[in-house]
């Protein structure tokens, strides 16, 4: 059977070397050798009938070599497209898809949009575009000895001034340092978040879920008026720890993740029937509406603790799956 992928990422715009909000997502889909991108951005003010061009990047001390992949015709205020390329050989330059880093899309006016999957950040300022036949292995960073800039003038072949590919080898330097900071850093949290996250489970195994009678985890708060939903509280991903093994993995889920970074919560409520719901805060519209139910939160219920610009704030949420205490299977 021929290999099958599907993932989904969330786009951000970029404006003056910042990361800025979520203006879209990309969807990629590999069955067999064929890639297929489809790209869909919000983009107020973008002028129709405009080329968007569509890149692939590879990291490469510290700089990103963005392959061309495609191009899209713009809409009004958006960017919807879809693109089928070589999974093994991305827009012909020799690199696969398990070799990019992530995605850049440029707008003729100059907008800048990027995702990754590689977990590192993305600088506007490294992104270079390379030519197909100039694309270089990418290598680790070589020692301070073997390092010259002579070296990296060379290899970068670029029409920029002396002086300018200085500036740029110098940037890469220090970005390299900092992104190496950070990793360590990452990896001590993960190593501590493992830790927890072991004592967890082990409680778990012997208790799987808390007694449907126990309080929630989290912050009380009241952002429903209506009744259907009570004893609501803000909670972190790891808070659904606390809940079973079950609930424990939606921490996973990107949908869930998306939620938390943009506003800093989850919300864990109870039903009419005393069952356990958890939302995830956002908005209400097309394009959400299609990610949400993506992820397995079908339902949306609005609320004024959540404030969209020009939008519906509110609640995307589920049941969480619990178990029947009254049954000896647990199910």
């Amino acid at each position: 059977m021929a290999e099958y992928r599907r993932f989904v990422a969330y786009v951000y715009e970029y404006q003056k070397e910042k990361k800025g909000s979520n203006c879209g997502f990309v969807k990629i889909e590999v069955r067999g050798e064929i890639c297929r991108i489809e790209l869909h951005l919000q983009c107020p003010g973008l002028m129709p009938e405009s080329t968007c061009s569509v890149y692939g990047f590879v990291r490469n001390r510290g700089l990103l070599d963005g392959i061309l992949l495609g191009g899209c015709v713009t809409g009004e205020g958006k960017v919807e497209c879809i693109l089928e390329i070589s999974a093994g050989n991305m827009g012909d330059s020799g690199k696969s898809l398990d070799e990019m880093g992530g995605m850049i899309f440029v707008t003729e006016q100059g907008g800048f949009f990027g995702t990754e999957w590689d977990d590192q950040m993305i600088r506007p300022g490294n992104f270079r575009v390379v030519e197909k036949k100039m694309i270089p292995e990418t290598q680790p960073d070589l020692s301070e000895t073997e390092r010259s800039s002579e070296e990296e003038i060379a290899e970068s072949k670029t029409e920029a001034p002396e002086q300018d590919r200085d500036d740029r080898t110098e940037q890469a330097e220090n970005v390299q340092k900092e992104e190496t900071t950070q990793q360590e850093l990452h990896s001590q949290s993960v190593q501590e978040s493992d830790a927890s996250d072991l004592v967890s489970e082990e409680m778990l195994h012997e208790h799987d879920k808390p007694h449907p009678s126990c309080p929630l985890p989290g912050t009380p708060c009241d952002v429903f008026s209506d009744g259907e939903l009570s004893d609501c509280r803000k909670i972190s991903p790891q808070d659904l720890c606390h809940l079973g093994r079950r609930a424990c993995m939606l921490r996973n889920n990107r949908f869930v993740q998306y939620g938390s970074y943009n506003f800093g919560h989850l919300l864990l409520c109870r039903n009419k029937c005393g069952q356990m719901v958890l939302g995830i805060p956002g908005a209400y519209d097309q394009q959400e509406r299609f990610m949400a139910n993506m992820f397995g939160f079908p339902y949306f219920k609005e609320s004024r603790h959540i404030q969209i610009p020009g939008g519906t704030g509110g609640y995307w949420y589920r049941l969480i799956d619990t178990p029947d205490f009254n049954k000896r299977d647990g199910r």
